[in-house]
């Protein structure tokens, strides 16, 4: 009762964030809405700033958030957000974070200390990410490994690290600019730009996961396999 009560408190103060805007255009059915905010305890200061605090969640689409403390400025239309910080998105997408700062509809914003984790196989960590229009995100001196890494103070099996990666939510691809591949921290592989599926994408030409190999002849070596589709029924995967 009391999350109920306190999210239709939260609903029309939302709303009326923009109170202009919505008097100058008309509301259509695929207009921008803005989130929908829960939480255990909610403040309104006299300075019309909005304050929520405890389990905190807010919800837009497919995208679900939860955080310690939200900070809604009614002027700029930004949410400051306090961590640990969690958004999901439907399902296949995680990104966890210590702070950040988004707009209203939860689609743009900076996040710092983060990481975006794929069908919890796969992460990106970074020190700093951004979303801009609810489909890129970037995120800077980021490393790329698996979900789960080695015990603590150990290098991750593999890992790609680059300046700069570029997440395509539309067309579920990343891409790499100036990317090592690593072995046990030590680099195998140099690329000035390269573009991988990312793991929610079933079927595409592009690099695969590197993996580890061992063989009597050529003793311990690293596999970079490149997946070619053919057609829709066809493919032929190259594992030098």
């Amino acid at each position: 009762m009391r999350r109920a009560l306190l999210l239709s408190v939260a609903l029309p103060w939302l709303s009326l964030a923009s109170p202009l805007v919505a008097q100058e255009v008309p509301a259509s059915p695929g207009a921008e809405q803005p989130a929908v905010l829960v939480a255990d305890q909610l403040l309104i200061t006299p300075d019309r700033r909005l304050i929520a605090q405890g389990n905190v969640e807010a919800f837009h689409g497919d995208v679900r958030l939860q955080a310690e403390k939200i900070t809604f400025e009614q002027s700029s239309g930004q949410l400051q957000i306090e961590g640990p910080i969690r958004i999901d998105q439907g399902g296949e997408i995680t990104i966890l974070a210590n702070a950040a700062e988004m707009d209203r509809t939860l689609s743009d914003g900076l996040l710092t200390g983060a990481r975006m984790v794929f069908q919890q196989q796969l992460q990106l960590a970074s020190l700093q990410l951004t979303r801009v229009g609810g489909r890129y995100t970037q995120l800077y001196k980021t490393s790329f490994t698996s979900r789960h890494v080695c015990e603590e103070g150990k290098p991750p099996l593999w890992q790609i690290r680059a300046e700069r990666v570029i997440h395509d939510q539309v067309e579920q691809q990343l891409y790499f600019e100036n990317a090592q591949v690593r072995i046990l921290d030590v680099p195998v592989f140099y690329f000035p730009a390269v573009r991988l599926p990312d793991p929610t994408l079933n079927r595409t030409s592009g690099f695969l996961v590197p993996s580890t190999r061992t063989t009597s002849n050529l003793a311990t070596g690293v596999k970079v396999p490149y997946f070619f589709t053919l057609g829709e029924s066809r493919d032929l995967t190259l594992a030098p």
